[in-house]
């Protein structure tokens, strides 16, 4: 059975490009998240990977430790070939169908299940959402909207689950801008803001 993923309609989203941005915006952004609830529905996922009508809805992750951030690169075996050997601060899953009652349960439940499928994490974990991200400029982004989240970890011990796909640990913020050409396109447009969360 083909997995089946939450999307919106771009038209609906961005009000036929009147509300279009690119970038991170910080804080609730509540007119687009009432957008996301009330306009989306499921679709395939290979439907809508060839569908540029659509925006994929991605709940997007960044743990922090601490000063530490996790980073981590897609390495030769990961199936998203577009951002092979790229680094990235945020763990990214799709939204799933889920029996829950609101939307926030739902985003939040398919956070905690994306972050169980990653990583092993150690101890407890707690999580806020920061804000929106889009990508208007490459072909990832174009396809993709994201509900950014700081994840943070009582212990820098995480450990990645599928090892043949991924490669990452915490590492000092300080670190972060020596990886920064280096860096997939939503982990840039992020990085501003976890930068000034962290310090």
């Amino acid at each position: 059975m083909p997995e089946k993923i939450l999307v919106v309609p771009k038209s609906y989203l961005f009000q036929n490009k009147k509300k279009n941005f690119q970038g991170f915006k910080a804080g609730e952004n509540r007119n687009f998240i009432k957008r996301v609830a009330a306009g989306s529905f499921y679709m395939p996922r290979h439907e809508a990977e060839r569908d540029p009508r659509y925006k994929q809805i991605i709940a997007y992750s960044v743990l922090i430790h601490k000063n530490l951030i996790f980073l981590y690169q897609r390495i030769n075996a990961s199936s998203e070939k577009r951002l092979m050997l790229k680094y990235s601060l945020g763990l990214g899953g799709h939204i799933n169908p889920a029996p829950v009652q609101s939307f926030k349960k739902l985003v939040t439940l398919n956070l905690n299940r994306e972050l169980r499928e990653e990583v092993s994490l150690e101890g407890p974990y707690s999580y806020r959402f920061l804000g929106i991200v889009n990508d208007e400029k490459t072909e990832v982004g174009k396809h993709h909207f994201g509900f950014v989240f700081l994840v943070s970890c009582s212990s820098p011990n995480v450990e990645i689950k599928e090892m043949e796909k991924l490669a990452g640990s915490f590492i000092p913020a300080s670190q972060l801008i020596s990886y920064q050409p280096h860096l997939e396109t939503w982990s840039t447009l992020v990085l501003p803001e976890i930068t000034r969360v962290i310090n």
